[in-house]
């Protein structure tokens, strides 16, 4: 049994290992689907604001001994987030074009003033297209071999994934979401997962629950843990046997590993987590307000322990390209979530108010830590404040591998390889821009663009033409709107916000039919169809069904 991540489960940072001998650096890519901002037991990775329920030793270790970054941003569901984490490119670019998962007017039977904007391709499929550079090429053409396991989505088909995105194989993904089971049945996972990951689909072995699962865990009585042995095997365990095997077999050459997780998108139900931990979480929660709050715990204690096991196979691994050392040691691991948690099904994003699928923080704020066993690949101990956002990963990965990026559309984000080393901090924005809708019984999502800047936040809803401004330093739920008592402030930010949105030609909303014409009046600048137009004197403006509804500056803009 494992007293302590830090000692008996190998996590942690041993003594400072020698200077790198200058070989390209493997990577470890663990993205969770749906993890909440507040979701993991540390809080140094959400603002000192840890879950009282869910134990996660392993990423806390990490997060204790390596970078983490507090402000880190997605989008505001799944689809957009990988989009952008594998082009590093922001959704209106021509090589992404992905803002939800399926169409930007989802209004079930509401008719709202505007229309959701298409997306994705001609067809409205949100698919990265085949030409897209993703970060695998940018690494395969600089001699890293590249693996991916889990959900993957964005593509056509499973064989677009090694044919034309950069992976050399491909355990499980495919063009769905999430899989309808979390646990494999007579050796196959569900529809939804591609039969290339069955081959780790095999039943608990005795073996197996010794080596593989006992170390790692906590609480657990030993009973529960032999009772495993015959049952079948979890998804978030097969995801990750499929990255150590592919780590083994890649070990003597540079290698990306994305390690995808399904965990802990929904279902989320009793049937779903690994029954250890099932029975741990409903013992821990009696007296939660749900049988819901305990499954969701333990699907996120089954993702801390596929970090465990990454991390320690890595440092329990000689190098066989620098003998004497160990793969940890040449080995960086980043650990980050694609969207908001769902707190209507168990998760928490601590102060944040809002949830997955909105633009409030809750939704686009989570965990970003990376970590390795050399700190002249990654420094120790350090909190980041600096916004950083998906779109970085490629820049920064690019950085270390020696890669030279080769979109056909330029990467917006930008390498962390400095705040990595060396503590460095910087001043940069982030823009989130949603042109449709998301509504629903939990969420209300209308077309909107914001933009962090520093402790601010600006957000521009388009039906409305009005912006609201928080300080999210005393006011990280977003509950006191600062707009009309700093104008300036505000005028600058949508100023910012104005020449990102001519910069990537971002599409808009447009006009319902049936609910227009709109007018008003306005003076200054407004954005629509691609290009930015000055009234030089008040205009009335008619805006017709199916024509965009413009940005609009505020006036002194």
């Amino acid at each position: 049994m494992c007293a302590t991540a830090t000692a008996a489960c190998g996590l942690g940072r041993g003594p400072d290992p020698a200077p790198p001998t200058g070989s390209q650096p493997n990577v470890v890519v663990i993205l969770a689907d749906d993890l909440g901002w507040g979701d993991l037991s540390t809080g140094r990775t959400n603002g000192g604001h840890p879950d009282a329920l869910n134990q996660t030793p392993a990423i806390d270790a990490l997060a204790q001994d390596g970078v983490v970054f507090d402000n880190a941003y997605a989008a505001l569901t799944c689809a957009p987030s990988r989009a952008a984490l594998l082009t590093g490119m922001s959704a209106p670019r021509p090589d992404n074009r992905i803002f939800s998962v399926t169409s930007l007017d989802r209004v079930g039977r509401n008719r709202p003033l505007l229309e959701g904007a298409p997306q994705g391709r001609p067809d409205g499929s949100a698919i990265i297209p085949r030409r897209a550079t993703t970060v695998a090429e940018a690494l395969q053409d600089v001699g890293y071999g590249t693996g991916f396991a889990g959900k993957f989505q964005i593509t056509r088909g499973a064989s677009n994934i090694v044919d034309d995105h950069g992976f050399d194989e491909n355990f499980g993904g495919g063009n769905t979401g999430a899989a309808d089971s979390y646990l494999a049945e007579d050796g196959e996972f569900d529809r939804k997962v591609w039969p290339t990951l069955d081959e780790f689909a095999g039943d608990y072995t005795e073996d197996y629950v010794e080596t593989q699962v006992a170390p790692y865990s906590t609480g657990v009585p030993r009973e529960d843990l032999d009772a495993l042995v015959g049952t079948d095997k979890h998804i978030t365990d097969a995801i990750t046997d499929a990255g150590l095997d592919f780590i083994d077999r890649h070990a003597d050459e540079p290698f990306l590993f994305w390690m995808s997780h399904v965990a802990v998108h929904d279902p989320i139900d009793g049937k779903q987590p690994r029954p250890d931990l099932r029975r741990k979480y409903r013992g821990l929660a009696d007296g939660a307000a749900s049988g819901r709050d305990a499954a969701y715990a333990g699907l996120v204690e089954g993702l801390d322990q596929s970090v465990a096991r990454t991390v320690d196979h890595l440092r329990r691994t000689e190098d066989p390209r620098d003998p004497g050392r160990t793969l940890a040691e040449n080995t960086i691991v980043v650990v980050t979530s694609d969207n908001g948690g769902r707190t209507d099904l168990g998760a928490s994003n601590g102060p944040l108010r809002g949830q997955k699928g909105l633009l409030l923080e809750g939704g686009i704020r989570v965990p970003w830590v990376a970590w390795s066993d050399n700190p002249d690949l990654v420094d120790g101990g350090v909190v980041n404040p600096s916004v950083v956002d998906a779109t970085d990963l490629y820049a920064t990965l690019a950085d270390y591998a020696g890669a030279e990026p080769r979109p056909r559309a330029p990467l917006d984000g930008r390498s962390l390889r400095g705040a990595l080393t060396a503590d460095e901090r910087f001043d940069r924005t982030f823009v989130a821009h949603f042109p449709g809708y998301l509504l629903g019984t939990t969420r209300d999502q209308r077309p909107q663009t914001v933009l962090r800047d520093g402790r601010w936040k600006l957000t521009y809803s388009y039906e409305t033409r009005r912006y609201r401004l928080h300080d999210l330093v005393r006011d990280p739920a977003e509950r006191r709107d600062l707009a009309g008592r700093r104008p300036g402030r505000t005028a600058a930010m949508a100023a910012t916000m104005l020449g990102w949105l001519e910069e990537t030609r971002a599409p808009l909303a447009t006009v319902r039919e049936g609910r227009g014409p709109v007018r008003f009046t306005v003076r200054g600048r407004t954005y629509a169809d691609g290009e930015v137009t000055t009234h030089r004197r008040p205009e009335r403006l008619v805006v017709r069904p199916g024509e965009e509804m413009p940005f609009v500056l505020p006036a002194r803009s």
